[in-house]
């Protein structure tokens, strides 16, 4: 059985929920026990500052799963075109976390004391070796206390794992790429027009929030529509089919 926890908001991300497991479903043949982590499993939580309705509920799952085993976490905003079971059976070499590179991010400054450089994990996509997680991410409630005083906990825990350098992060292991690959680019290297084919991707994030097919009300931006129109266009033929369903 392959745990999989989806960070999503509590009703204004159906359609986005509705197509990413059915996508999930359709490229393997293993059994997923997939979670969805919304606002309401997590009541006295401080959201105020957070880019989405679940940014840091990713980082209670090791606990959710009682110290053991594996876990996914991927965002809500996101379509599978491989079997997750070729990421489940990732060798962690040891390592608690794996997650993609971002060459792109810039980090640091005022997030931590140290210069602003290039380069960042992406936790939108972990697999997770919960037991060897336990020394690194926090218990839910300490996580829930650092949020309530202001701090972002993404911080708090990247720092631990020595991030963002990323020859420090001994507790992360890169995986591929393609496991998390924005808008259809590769992030592991320089350069937002590194995009690959649609055949090469394994599992697409729709970063931009004004050009996700479903446009959640809780996005005040303008909506747009994306480039990838070879990548939306199958978000919306399956969009089509579970909705015949």
């Amino acid at each position: 059985m392959i745990k999989i926890f989806i960070g999503t908001s509590e009703h204004q991300d159906t359609a986005a929920e509705q197509v990413l497991v059915y996508s999930l479903h359709k490229n393997t043949n293993e059994d997923l026990d997939i979670t969805f982590l919304r606002p309401s499993m997590f009541p006295d939580w401080d959201r105020s500052n957070w880019g989405t309705p679940f940014s840091y509920f990713r980082y209670a799952i090791p606990e959710l799963c009682d110290w053991s085993g594996r876990a996914i976490y991927m965002d809500v905003d996101q379509l599978n075109f491989r079997d997750i079971a070729d990421l489940w059976n990732t060798d962690l070499q040891g390592k608690p976390f794996g997650m993609c590179w971002e060459a792109d991010n810039w980090n640091g400054g005022k997030y931590r004391n140290t210069p602003l450089e290039r380069g960042w994990y992406s936790d939108s996509v972990m697999l997770i070796d919960c037991e060897k997680a336990k020394e690194w991410v926090d218990e839910i409630h300490q996580i829930r206390d650092i949020n309530n005083v202001g701090d972002i906990y993404k911080y708090t825990f990247f720092a631990k794992c020595g991030a963002p350098h990323k020859e420090k992060a001994d507790m992360i292991h890169e995986i591929d790429a393609r496991w998390n690959s924005f808008d259809g680019t590769n992030t592991s290297i320089p350069g937002a027009n590194t995009h690959y084919k649609l055949k090469d991707i394994w599992h697409v994030h729709f970063t931009g929030l004004s050009y996700q097919p479903w446009h959640p009300n809780y996005i005040y931006s303008l909506k747009g529509t994306h480039e990838r129109t070879d990548i939306t266009d199958v978000w919306w033929r399956y969009y089509k089919i579970v909705n015949e369903i």
